[in-house]
């Protein structure tokens, strides 16, 4: 039976807000009072806020309760000795204990990557990021007249991104909105317009845009796309400010993205415009994973799928040393994952054969086999963190703790584990 959510203890002045890392918005407009009488802003807040509740994560060595010192001790000696060791996860840590954790990674030349789509795709996160003129949220909401939703579904992945970004007024007057895709993404009225296009359609829609902007409109367009595209082209040659709101989850190849970033720059040149990109969201498990990308980018100088960790030069490999193809394939033996795991990790641990040693530093127990696995818990993640994260667009938040920890912090775990590793060399590494 789930035990009670203790009374928070608030330590902020009354008119402090509290910031959910549910995903990536990092909203920090809710009210702490909210954690007393459940009034959540949204499904992700809820999910954040109450997991540590009902499944507390417990201190535990091979699914036995242990002390923490027995569980530091095990942890240092199982990744010492570890042929090859994965760090994953990191996204629910804030910026702060991401450098201890990228220090293990260091001292193990461990493999770095937190379970994102960006470092999944051969393309890799680099290639779509070339060129690409982005812009705050709140420069969408004040300034943009005109944003189009090409093929994302920004309830699905950042569940208060349009109530909080896009249906405020804008200052300077009127917009209109537009989504392309499979969904409308909101409901249709006369500044809504929703456009169908299939997945497999987004790529030529884009390329089929730029090239009737760029020159003069031909008789080249046919079919669906051929009547959508001047539609298309008429309404944002009418607006003043664009912002395209964009997804890497719908982006398997990173093709799309590339296109985006160039039709986007064409327009830049023309009037103010934007991309909004949007990243993975509550599917990340939690709600740093652009602190994440940017901390190993100028770390190791690529974001994620580092094959293994070296601040001389760490080898990038997306689609080929990111998370769950390395589990699959059964080349780490040793994963060390801190805080939350996304859904497509936590399935590539359930069905390796065999499973590797598993050390999970978290608040929130999970579902992880009972042999080789080593729990250290933390103090809760949502309520007794505090420190800065990073939105994804690139908007720093700070964390203010609303309760007293009652465990150590992640931070200091990564650091006295850090240091532990450091007075013995491992006996694997990287091969």
């Amino acid at each position: 039976m789930p035990r009670p959510s203790p009374q928070p203890v608030c330590n902020t002045a009354p008119t402090e807000r509290l910031v959910c890392a549910g995903c990536g918005l990092l909203c920090d407009d809710l009210d702490p009072g909210g954690l007393a009488t459940t009034r959540w802003a949204c499904p992700a807040a809820a999910r954040w806020f109450t997991a540590a509740d009902n499944t507390p994560a417990i201190t535990a060595i091979d699914g036995v309760s242990a002390t923490p010192p027995e569980a530091l001790d095990l942890a240092a000696l199982r990744l010492l000795t570890a042929r090859r060791v994965l760090v994953t996860g990191l996204t629910a840590a804030p910026m702060e204990a991401l450098q201890p954790a990228c220090q293990i990674a260091d001292l193990l030349a461990a493999a770095i990557d937190a379970g994102g789509s960006d470092t999944a795709v051969p393309t890799g996160p680099t290639f779509a990021r070339v060129g690409e003129v982005t812009a705050a949220f709140e420069e969408l909401r004040d300034r943009a007249d005109l944003i189009i939703f090409w093929n994302c579904d920004p309830a699905a992945t950042h569940p208060r991104f349009i109530e909080r970004f896009v249906q405020p007024a804008r200052p300077a007057g009127s917009r209109r909105t537009i989504s392309l895709g499979p969904h409308p993404v909101m409901p249709a009225s006369a500044s809504h317009l929703h456009f169908a296009l299939t997945a497999d359609e987004a790529l030529p829609a884009t390329r089929l845009l730029q090239t009737h902007i760029h020159h003069h409109p031909n008789d080249l367009l046919e079919g669906r796309l051929g009547t959508i595209v001047p539609q298309l082209a008429a309404v944002i040659d009418a607006a003043e400010c664009i912002g395209i709101v964009t997804s890497t989850q719908a982006d398997p190849t990173g093709l799309t993205a590339w296109s985006l970033a160039t039709l986007v720059r064409m327009l830049a040149h023309r009037k103010p415009a934007f991309q909004i990109p949007l990243g993975v969201g509550i599917a990340a498990g939690g709600g740093n994973a652009a602190g994440v990308a940017a901390s190993c980018t100028w770390r190791y100088g690529a974001p994620g799928a580092l094959a293994a960790a070296d601040r001389q030069g760490s080898l990038f490999q997306p689609a080929e040393a990111d998370a769950v193809r390395l589990i699959n394939r059964g080349e780490v033996d040793c994963v060390m994952a801190i805080g939350g795991l996304t859904a497509t990790i936590e399935a590539a641990l359930a069905t390796a054969a065999p499973p590797p040693a598993l050390i999970h530093i978290t608040d929130v127990a999970q579902s992880t086999p009972a042999v080789e696995s080593v729990v250290l818990a933390t103090a809760s993640l949502a309520r007794a963190t505090s420190g800065t994260m990073l939105r994804e667009d690139g908007r720093l938040i700070s964390l203010t703790p609303l309760e007293p920890a009652t465990h150590p912090t992640l931070e200091d775990l990564l650091t006295t584990l850090a240091e532990r590793l450091a007075e013995h060399p491992p006996a694997g590494g990287a091969e």
